[in-house]
């Protein structure tokens, strides 16, 4: 299955996919979608984006762009299947949780509904919210993150579907 309809999308430093089973001890929970976050997995556990890409938010018609249309994304997380399980140039999920869950106590409640599986270069996350699957992001530094979540798109397919290789040209 194809995930990135942008054929010049350049996605490297993915880890072994994992298996079906893997992919459920990790995350028990059902959201929409699940289906196809496992297929991505088993194809590819996380990954960079080399040249970088970018998600427009209007491709979905998403009240209240404000200055968040456009939206950059470096790397997908990876799941972590063992202890010995490294990279040099991702985040893996759990990495990503323990991260916010120390940087604030109010981000402990968030992150037990949703899953941080990708990321921009200013350490922002993007996460699927259980169990409705939609891609929210937040900003990492913002005091005022829960008042200031953006949704993304309806789905984790729709949101890699629609990533793009380079922004628009106006």
């Amino acid at each position: 299955m194809k995930f990135f309809k942008d054929t010049q999308i350049i996605f490297e430093q993915s880890l072994n996919g994992l298996t079906e089973n893997e992919v459920n001890s990790y995350f028990p929970q059902f959201f929409q979608g699940k289906d196809l976050f496992i297929e991505f997995y088993k194809q590819t556990n996380g990954g960079y984006f080399t040249h970088g890409a970018v998600f427009y938010r209007d491709h979905f018609n998403i009240d209240n762009l404000k200055d968040y249309n456009a939206m950059e994304v470096e790397s997908f997380n990876f799941i972590k299947s063992n202890q010995y399980v490294k990279s040099d140039y991702l985040l893996s999920i759990c990495e990503v949780i323990r991260y916010r869950s120390n940087a604030s106590s109010k981000l402990q409640n968030f992150i037990k509904n949703n899953i941080p599986f990708a990321g921009d270069a200013g350490d922002n996350d993007y996460w699927i919210e259980i169990p409705t699957g939609r891609i929210r992001y937040t900003h990492s530094t913002d005091p005022d993150w829960a008042d200031n979540i953006i949704d993304i798109a309806p789905s984790f397919y729709d949101f890699c579907l629609y990533l793009q290789s380079k922004r628009r040209v106006l």
